[in-house]
């Protein structure tokens, strides 16, 4: 039955009060919380030796080849608690279906599947047999592995924890970097999801088979329907789709069963019983709390069901397409390696380097492997390097391959101390309210300075990196300002009016002053209210960030002064250099700024002297602060220029051309990459620093950097 159909046998349900005995909802039998998919299988034993499990794997593990990979061969078995005795095959991942293996009866293609499922607390206590040896896995492996065996034929399956000798760190590096691949190759992927018993498997059962039936229901059952909600919202969000690693292998599957203990469900049922969900919220009166949505954005994929089902951010509420093309142009779309890391704070690993590692199958970031083009930026996977070398290697990366430094934006504060350089992002600790900040709150570019670096049309690069360098990064910046905190309120709040945009602006207007209401209304001396209001609505574009007074350089005055210039210039030429006389209004519309050279936004940590910094290749700049001669920390964003926008008398919100920018359309179809997407008003922003970034004055400031 359809999802239509389901809701008007529902709707006419609940018309009709009263239902039989043999109502399927009262006759539920729901299990207790507290009851587990085995009885305590490891019956509190304590993880073997690492040197015990080591010493096996030396006896089992035989060097394989780059383009070899291993798979599970399970026995048979009639009953649960009969022992598991597997065979691990050496197999070549061919070009065609499945694994090529050969067996006891020769060489052969051999369909398989892969398995998807929690590692769980490193407690390696229960033994199973593989290839004679006795090998010491966790509870949740063993409880998959006996669930999952036939009970008459052999099943061929591939388990990371077996499959790749987790003692060998050249081989992981390797394998994992092949692991999209292989769960490509999959006949399917089979995702067990523990702590299931056989009782609550029935109920899952019980709902499938029930849940399009029209049966007439009473309010009896509506204390059963809200348990029944709980119980099913658990299964939609097991703690499997809270790991890093079952993105990419449901990204890779070609199809996918849910496992939950003897019950194998499709994924099309398993959407099926996700809509029950709502059918159900809605009898029962259930407060919404659940982050299952019909959307996708910055805040969906803060769900990891649902970042597991897309990554990229198609418009499901705008978009007429069914939620399979919609989901399969989602999996098709290209991922970049920064969308995907942004959100990883919502997953578990057991390992952080796979906070990143984890999750290459499915972006567009070419895994460095022999023989490959060099000529693009590459990551290599490699488990010999330190977690802060893998971190600053993504950084390096995101780097040389959008040739910016707009990565540094995301890097958040780190605790102290931290084992990570300050202009790394800490994935470990990732603030995912940042994220929405960075990539809701779509940074006006124009009115904040933003430099647009792929669209500004000049060479704005950040300097290449040293090879081999570790805990450093070069730059070449220019230095803004100083920051303090003692801000004078009866001066800082002046926008700073250079002599030439004042000549200009009368020239260009008659005479009248840049402060004349009847052009700009709005134009003020003093810009304290207005910032005040701003950051009461939450308007400002720094998370986290407070004001902070600046002794502004020799370089930030020309910086301000350009600037506004070169809007002067866009207005005159807008006007088709008229010179628009009194009392002639100003028609169309016009933007201009101004700014006090005296304040920023800054980190909330800054502190007295710290500094401001526009870095080439940079779209914004950034405080610093010296941590020894030559070196600097890091501390985060700053807006500085910090711009009052003024509309001009007869701006009108509602042209075509200025509703494309705020459109909430635009926001989520533009493209897969943040750092692409976040910036609005591109055209204007660009066309404005231009000038600035081919100024001979302005960039004969620019000095050497490295931060640590």
């Amino acid at each position: 039955m359809s999802k239509s159909s389901d809701w008007e046998a529902w709707e006419q349900a609940l018309k009709v009060k009263g239902c039989s005995e043999s109502c399927w909802v009262r006759n539920l039998s729901l299990p207790d919380e507290q009851e587990h998919a085995l009885p305590d299988a490891q019956g509190g034993l304590p993880s073997v030796d690492d040197k015990i499990r080591e010493a096996a794997a030396a006896k089992l593990y035989q060097n394989i080849r780059p383009w070899q990979t291993r798979i599970l061969r399970i026995e048979p078995a009639t009953q649960l608690d009969k022992p598991v005795i597997c065979t691990l095959l050496v197999a070549d991942v061919i070009a065609f279906e499945g694994l090529g293996v050969v067996e006891e009866d020769g060489p052969k293609e051999i369909p398989y599947e892969a398995l998807s499922y929690t590692w769980g607390a490193p407690v390696f206590s229960l033994p199973i047999q593989i290839n004679g040896i006795e090998f010491f896995i966790t509870a949740n492996l063993d409880s998959a592995l006996r669930h999952l065996r036939l009970g008459d034929s052999k099943r061929y399956l591939w388990v990371d924890a077996l499959c790749i000798n987790q003692f060998d760190t050249k081989e992981k590096s390797v394998q994992v970097g092949r692991m999209f691949s292989i769960y490509k190759k999959a006949r399917r992927v089979v995702a067990w999801n523990s702590g299931w018993s056989a009782k609550k498997s029935i109920v899952l059962s019980t709902v499938l088979a029930n849940m399009s039936n029209s049966q007439k229901h009473s309010e009896d059952c509506v204390a059963r329907f809200k348990r029944l909600y709980q119980f099913l919202v658990k299964a939609c969000e097991p703690p499997l789709f809270k790991r890093t690693w079952v993105r990419q292998e449901a990204f890779a599957a070609r199809d996918m069963v849910m496992q939950f203990s003897g019950l194998q469900i499709s994924w099309g049922d398993y959407e099926r019983i996700r809509d029950f969900i709502a059918l159900i919220r809605q009898r029962a009166n259930v407060k919404y709390e659940s982050s299952l949505l019909d959307f996708t954005d910055a805040i969906y994929l803060k769900s990891p069901f649902n970042a597991i089902m897309t990554l990229v951010q198609p418009d499901y509420k705008n978009d007429p397409r069914s939620r399979d093309e919609r989901d399969q142009a989602a999996v098709d779309a290209p991922v970049s390696l920064l969308d995907s890391l942004v959100f990883s704070s919502s997953f578990g690993v057991t390992d952080p380097r796979d906070l990143v590692y984890g999750i290459l199958g499915f972006t567009t970031v070419p895994v460095s492997q022999t023989g490959m083009d060099i000529s693009q930026p590459t990551l290599k996977v490699d488990y010999g390097r330190s977690i802060s070398e893998v971190y600053q290697d993504v950084v390096k990366y995101e780097v040389a391959r959008t040739e910016s430094l707009d990565i540094l934006d995301f890097a958040a504060s780190h605790p102290d101390p931290s084992d990570i350089p300050s202009w790394v992002p800490d994935w470990r600790t990732y603030d995912y309210q940042l994220v929405q900040h960075r990539v809701l709150n779509k940074t006006n570019s124009w009115k904040y300075g933003f430099i647009d670096v792929k669209r500004v049309g000049v060479s704005w690069k950040p300097i290449q990196q040293p090879p081999g360098a570790t805990g450093v990064l070069s730059a070449k910046g220019i230095v803004l300002g100083t920051l303090h905190d003692k801000i004078d309120d009866t001066t800082a709040w002046r926008p700073f009016i250079s002599t030439s945009f004042e000549s200009g602006f009368k020239k260009r207007f008659g005479g009248r002053n840049f402060d004349d209401t009847e052009l700009f209304p709005g134009v003020s001396r003093d810009y304290k209210l207005a910032f005040n209001d701003m950051l009461k609505d939450e308007k400002l574009p720094l998370y986290e960030g407070k004001l902070a007074g600046v002794r502004v350089t020799k370089a930030g005055i020309r910086l301000i002064t350009l600037l506004q210039n070169e809007m002067l210039e866009r207005i005159k030429h807008d006007l088709r250099d008229r010179v628009i006389v009194p009392p002639e209004p100003i028609r169309g519309n016009h933007t201009l700024g101004c700014a006090s050279s005296d304040i920023s936004l800054a980190p909330k940590r800054f502190q007295g002297n710290d500094i401001i910094v526009l870095f080439q290749g940079s779209q914004c700049p950034f405080v610093l602060r010296a941590s020894s001669p030559g070196r600097h920390t890091l501390i985060g964003r700053a807006i500085f220029p910090f711009w009052f926008e003024h509309k001009s008398s007869s701006f009108d919100d509602l042209r075509m051309e200025e509703m494309a920018w705020t459109s909430p359309k635009g926001i989520f179809t533009q493209t897969s990459d943040i750092l692409e997407s976040r910036l609005k008003w591109p055209e204007k922003m660009a066309s404005i620093w231009r000038p600035v970034l081919r100024d001979t004055e302005f960039l004969n400031s620019l000095e050497d950097f490295q931060l640590v």
